[in-house]
């Protein structure tokens, strides 16, 4: 099985990590079997399994579930969760505790805490992930919905998140993941810090990519009808389900599964 130490070794050796972000323990084992290093359970699941409006919906109790349906499947890849809105409007001492019992009551190796634009802030989450047993893995950069969303670059940009990268590795973080901002930035931060980079929109710079499992594969309702090249298991599993109901009603259904 993974650790930590064997993705920052990954990145010593110039090889790239990859990350998904699941939700369950199908996708888990199908993962694994592919050879994902990184497990990512993300609050996402809240408007992707869920079906909530907003991802701020999300709460630990809704995570929990399906944080451990993930460490189930689990073989080889290292285990993170993401930290939901709702314990970090509560500041650190709530974050620390919903980072217990993550650690707890679902066995996940790292909690990713989004500080994006607001670093000082929320710098003091990192440590109370660390202080409840986890490993702490910071999202920063800019969001890519609300305000302040979008790709951002220059000078100050680049000032900015070399601050707060150097700042957070000196915390002892795990990992860093760097959204939105250009190339040229990734790049700098990639080959400044010892600690792996990586990141849902990261260029190949970067020291590896998340990959929203769902997305990947098409694996949403509102893609049945897509009619282009990408992936779409939506439309796969339409088709099947769409034949064996149509087998039911006309009464001329298999006796097997």
């Amino acid at each position: 099985m993974l650790t930590i130490d064997d993705l920052q070794d990954m990145k010593r050796r110039g090889q790239k990590i990859a990350a998904a972000v699941v939700y369950e323990y199908q996708m888990t084992k199908i993962c694994e079997r592919a050879g994902i290093d990184l497990l990512s359970v993300g609050d996402s699941l809240g408007r992707n399994v869920l079906g909530q409006d907003h991802v701020d919906e999300c709460t630990v109790d809704d995570m929990i579930p399906f944080a451990r349906a993930v460490v189930r499947g689990r073989d080889r890849a290292v285990v993170s969760v993401d930290m939901p809105t709702t314990p970090s409007r509560g500041g650190p001492k709530e974050v620390g505790a919903a980072a217990k019992r993550f650690k707890d009551e679902a066995g996940v190796d790292m909690a990713k805490i989004d500080i994006r634009t607001h670093e000082e802030e929320l710098f003091d989450e990192v440590f109370a992930v660390q202080e409840a047993g986890l490993y702490a893995y910071p999202q920063i950069g800019f969001p890519t919905q609300g305000a302040n969303r979008g790709v951002q670059g220059g000078p100050e940009v680049r000032d900015y998140i070399m601050k707060w990268a150097h700042k957070l590795e000196e915390a002892g973080v795990a990992m860093i993941d760097l959204t939105n901002v250009p190339a040229d930035i990734y790049a700098e931060v990639c080959a400044d810090l010892k600690v792996p980079v990586i990141g849902g929109q990261a260029p190949k710079e970067a020291d590896g990519k998340i990959q929203v499992a769902v997305s990947g594969v098409g694996y949403f309702a509102a893609t049945i009808d897509r009619d282009d090249d990408r992936p779409n298991a939506a439309k796969y599993i339409f088709d099947v389900m769409n034949g064996l109901i149509a087998n039911i009603h006309a009464g001329v259904w298999d006796t097997g599964q």
